[in-house]
């Protein structure tokens, strides 16, 4: 080889090298350096809007016309973007008090909570008592409009002489009347009576 072509070649070499050098150094670098700065802000605005919308110890109190009180606390709660008037809540505790002097106390992991008409969808592990009664369920949603109150999937109902293993049981607040059925028709309803 000619060293004319030698000293091209250890040029082009010099070259390559300088280049690869300086863009892992400053470009390559520098744009790493910007995408994690790009997610540590997209990070930073998510825990900010988490903590707008979190809220801790919530107690919400409310009256019907006939002076019943209900009342829905939990530990945290997170406002709905779509509809200010639905709060998710967590560690769930909740009181319906009666003007005849009975109660209604209900227990879920979380629940839905509307502020503007008091309906309420507890869910998961949700507990119920009243007097002798106890139910629990995965599901429980209460309609105040309606005076309704739902139980479903895995309910167990319970009072002194009874054990019922069924799909649903609606409950009218004001007439405390109860229905209990399957999903399925063809399925019967589970009951053990105790002597």
């Amino acid at each position: 080889m000619s060293s004319k072509i030698l000293l091209q070649f250890f040029l082009l070499s010099v070259l390559i090298i300088i280049s690869t050098i300086f863009y892992f150094k400053y470009v390559h670098k520098s744009n790493f350096e910007l995408k994690i700065e790009e997610n540590n802000q997209i990070v930073k605005e998510g825990e900010n809007k988490i903590k707008r919308n979190l809220v801790k110890d919530i107690k919400y109190e409310s009256y019907d016309n006939q002076g019943n009180v209900y009342i829905i606390q939990s530990d945290t709660g997170e406002f709905n973007d779509k509809n200010k008037d639905i709060i998710f809540m967590t560690n769930v505790n909740a009181v319906i008090n009666f003007t005849n002097g009975t109660s209604v106390k209900l227990q879920s992991n979380h629940a839905k909570y509307n502020t503007s008409n008091n309906d309420t969808n507890f869910i998961k592990n949700v507990n119920l008592d009243y007097l002798s009664h106890k139910v629990r369920s995965e599901n429980l949603d209460i309609f105040f409009k309606d005076n309704k109150l739902e139980a479903y999937n895995d309910l167990d109902y319970k009072n002194l002489d009874l054990s019922l293993i069924a799909d649903k049981v609606e409950i009218d607040l004001l007439t405390k009347d109860a229905k209990i059925y399957m999903f399925d028709k063809e399925k019967k309803i589970k009951a053990t009576y105790k002597n």
